[in-house]
C-alpha cells in the first residue's frame, strides 16, 4: 500500500514539473525563433543568418534553457526538422530540449530523468495585414512625425513607413504613437507603444501603384478603370473650358460625375448620391459648420486639362472648421475597382490632404475609408476619432488627438512583419 501512495504521489509530483518543462520550452522556443527572424528582416545572406542563429540561441536562454545542447537552431530549417518551411530562406527553426530531474519517480523507477522538447518556426511574413497607415517617402526625416503633445492611435493597425533616414518617425514635444505593430526602414526618435517594433526593414512599394485611376479623356467625359464612361455632373460649378468651384449651400444633394473647378462647401445641409466624384481642378474644402453626409462614394483629385486658368490646376483636399462630415467610401461589393477608398489623389498631385479643427467626425459616423496620396503631405490638426480612416502617403504629420483604423484590411498588401510560422 506504501509503495502504491508513493507512486501515486511520485506520479502527481513529476507530472507538474514535466508540465512546466514543457511550457518553458514552448515560450524559449517561440521566442528564439522570432527574435531570429528579426534579424533577418533587411537579409539572409549568411552574415544575417549567423546573425539571426545568436539571437535564438541568446532568447533561448533568456527564457532559462541550457543552450549548450539542448538548442538546435537552423536557418533555412533543415528537412530533418519536418518543418513546413524546410529549404526556405527567411525561416528559422528553433528546438527546444529542457530535461526534467524526476523526484519521487526515481525511487521506484530506473528513470531519473524526463526530457521535453518543443520546437517552432519563426519567418519574415510579408503579405496582407490590418495597415491603416503607410508612409511613402523614401528619405525625409519625419516622414511620420507627431508633435506638440499630440496623441495618435491606431488600434489594431500596422503603420509602414518607408524612409531610411535615422529619424523617419519622429515624436517630438510629449507626443505619444500607439499601435498594434510599426514597420519602419530607417529608424524612430521618440517613444512608441507597440506589440512590434521593427526597424531595418525592406522598403514597400506603393501598395496602390497598380491602381487603374480615372482617365478624363474628353471634355465631357471622363473614363474609370473598370472601363465605365461618365460625364459631367449636372451639380459641377464649371465646365472643362471655364472651370468654377462648385459652392453648394442650404439643403443640397449632389450627383456623382465630373465636377469641373472641384467643390467647396461652408455651410448647409449636403448629401452625396452614393458614386464617383472627379475633381478636375480646384480640389475639395469644406469649412464652417455644415452638415455633410455619403455613403458608397469615391473623390478622385485631379487637374482640369483642357484649361489654362488657376481654377484648373492640381488642388489640395481641405475638412476643416466644425463641419459634422460622415463621408464613407464604396465597399468592394459596391465598387470593385476603387471599393474602400474615399479620397484619391492623381498620381502627379502634390498638394496636401488635411483633417483639421475636430472636423472628422459626426453624430451619423465619421469618415471611412483610404486616403490615397502618393505625392501629398497628409496633415492632421485638432482631435477626432477619425473609425475606419487610412492612408497611403508621401508624408504624414500629426499635431492633434487622433485615432485611426483599417476599414478594409486586405487592401493594403506587402507591409512586412516577422511571424510565429508554426
Amino acid at each position: 500500500m506504501l509503495i502504491a501512495m508513493l507512486a501515486i504521489i511520485g506520479l502527481v509530483v513529476d507530472s507538474g514539473l514535466v508540465h512546466a518543462a514543457r511550457r518553458q520550452a514552448r515560450r524559449a522556443a517561440d521566442a528564439a525563433s522570432q527574435a531570429g527572424a528579426v534579424m533577418m528582416l533587411s537579409g539572409t545572406n549568411a552574415a544575417q543568418r549567423a546573425n539571426a542563429t545568436a539571437a535564438a540561441f541568446q532568447y533561448a536562454g533568456l527564457n532559462g534553457v541550457n543552450t549548450n545542447g539542448n538548442v538546435v537552431v537552423q536557418t533555412p530549417p533543415e528537412a530533418s526538422s519536418g518543418s513546413a518551411y524546410a529549404g526556405s530562406n527567411g525561416y528559422i527553426f528553433v528546438q527546444v530540449t529542457v530535461p526534467v530531474n524526476t523526484t519521487f519517480l526515481r525511487l521506484i523507477t530506473t528513470q531519473q530523468t524526463v526530457s521535453v522538447t518543443a520546437a517552432a518556426t519563426g519567418g519574415i511574413k510579408i503579405g496582407p495585414c490590418p495597415a491603416a497607415v503607410v508612409v511613402l517617402h523614401p528619405s525625409d526625416s519625419g516622414a511620420m512625425s507627431v508633435k506638440g503633445g499630440a496623441q495618435l492611435t491606431i488600434p489594431g493597425g500596422t503603420i509602414g513607413v518607408n524612409s531610411s533616414s535615422a529619424s523617419a518617425v519622429n515624436l517630438t514635444g510629449g507626443s505619444s504613437l500607439t499601435c498594434s505593430n510599426l514597420s519602419v526602414v530607417g529608424g524612430i526618435s521618440g517613444t512608441v507603444t507597440a506589440n512590434f517594433v521593427l526597424t531595418g526593414v525592406a522598403p514597400m512599394a506603393d501598395p496602390f501603384g497598380y491602381l487603374a485611376l480615372p482617365v478624363i479623356t474628353s471634355s465631357s467625359q471622363v473614363t474609370y478603370g473598370d472601363g465605365v464612361t461618365a460625364s459631367t455632373s449636372p451639380d459641377s460649378g464649371g465646365t472643362a473650358a471655364s472651370p468654377s468651384l462648385a459652392t453648394p449651400s442650404g439643403t443640397v444633394t449632389l450627383r456623382p460625375g465630373i465636377y469641373w473647378g472641384g467643390i467647396r462647401i461652408n455651410g448647409g445641409n449636403i448629401t452625396f448620391q452614393p458614386g464617383r466624384y472627379v475633381l478636375a481642378g480646384g480640389g475639395f474644402s469644406v469649412s464652417g459648420s455644415p452638415t455633410i453626409t455619403g455613403t458608397n462614394i469615391v473623390f478622385y483629385n485631379t487637374r482640369d486639362p483642357y484649361s489654362g486658368s488657376a481654377a484648373a490646376g492640381y488642388a489640395e483636399i481641405n475638412v476643416a472648421g466644425s463641419s459634422a462630415v460622415a463621408l464613407k467610401a464604396p465597399t468592394r461589393d459596391a465598387d470593385a475597382v476603387y471599393g474602400g477608398f474615399l479620397f484619391i489623389n492623381d498620381r502627379a498631385n502634390s498638394e496636401d490632404i488635411n483633417l483639421s479643427g475636430g472636423s472628422s467626425t459626426a453624430s451619423s459616423g465619421p469618415l471611412s475609408g483610404f486616403l490615397y496620396g502618393a505625392a501629398s503631405d497628409f496633415k492632421v490638426t485638432g482631435g477626432g476619432f477619425l473609425g475606419g480612416l487610412g492612408a497611403i502617403v508621401r508624408t504624414m504629420t500629426v499635431s492633434g488627438n487622433a485615432q485611426f483604423s483599417a476599414l478594409d484590411v486586405s487592401r493594403i498588401p506587402g507591409i512586412t512583419t516577422v511571424a510565429l510560422m508554426e
